[in-house]
């Protein structure tokens, strides 16, 4: 019973660090007890779990174009749907996100995971956490990745899911559902150092701070944060960060790697642990 579950926070591209982390827990033979992923998280810990480990290859198959040009200034389409936004539940169908997925993963499903897999998503009418570990994996993968506004939510079982952000970005109680260790990842940005310049950047900037502040909260459930810390902010659309990203995942797990091995290894104590919170 050696290892770790790690808690893979959302982050847009910045998620795929997860995979740079992962790929130094490997190389240092840290068994992987559980997988739990929220949005950009969700990704990276399917995509682990399934054998699909090449962040460039899963990039390939969901990179739509026209998303990300929503940080392109000059991209007419993009500021034409912006400026239709009011009028329409969501700026794009995701279809392409959706048929990469259903490439990548098929017909497989979270319960058959070699590795236990929780994904998580969040309740858009009711703002609860939803942890899924069962059904198609695409599909979850999708609900977890729908951004509200960006990208329509996605019906499971009664439910309208969307990214799991919203309830958590870091699904550290999820993580504790699969194993009694935890490692939590979050890929988040620094905070601003500037003040808003418009309304609308003080209502986005409060948003953050909220979501930041429970996010502070979920990581005090961790047994150890590994924080992605980048040298400046990288924005969730910006593809061209994929090399520095999962280089700065790899970089940010090598300076923990003593923290982890001495995590992953089992104690009396421990056990003890586990029997008290077994059914």
């Amino acid at each position: 019973m050696r290892g770790v579950a790690l808690a893979l926070g959302g982050g847009g591209v910045r998620g795929y660090a997860h995979l740079g982390v992962l790929a130094v827990l490997e190389e240092a033979r840290i068994p992987i007890r559980g997988l739990a992923g929220s949005s950009a998280g969700a990704l990276a810990a399917a995509g682990y779990a399934f054998g699909h480990k090449n962040p460039w290859r899963i990039h390939e198959a969901i990179f739509d174009q026209e998303i990300a040009g929503l940080r392109q200034g000059g991209n007419l389409r993009a500021l034409a749907r912006l400026f239709t936004a009011f009028r329409r539940p969501h700026l794009f169908e995701a279809e392409r996100i959706a048929q990469g997925l259903q490439r990548l993963f098929g017909e497989a499903r979270l319960e058959a995971s070699p590795i236990p897999l929780a994904i998580q998503a969040a309740d858009l009418l009711t703002g609860e956490r939803v942890v899924l570990r069962q059904g198609p994996v695409w599909e979850a993968v999708l609900a977890s990745m729908a951004i509200p506004g960006l990208f329509p939510p996605v019906p499971w079982e009664g439910r309208l899911l969307v990214d799991g952000d919203v309830a958590e970005k870091v699904p550290v109680r999820a993580a504790k559902e699969l194993f009694l260790k935890v490692v939590a990842v979050d890929v988040s940005n620094p905070p601003p150092k500037e003040g808003p310049k418009t309304a609308l950047e003080a209502a986005l900037l409060a948003g953050e701070a909220s979501r930041r502040r429970l996010k502070d909260l979920a990581l005090r459930e961790a047994d150890l944060v590994i924080a992605l810390n980048p040298p400046k902010a990288i924005g969730t659309f910006d593809h061209e960060a994929l090399p520095l990203v999962y280089q700065l995942g790899q970089k940010r797990t090598r300076e923990h790697l003593e923290e982890v091995k001495a995590l992953s290894r089992l104690r009396l104590k421990d056990v003890a642990r586990a029997l008290r919170l077994s059914p």
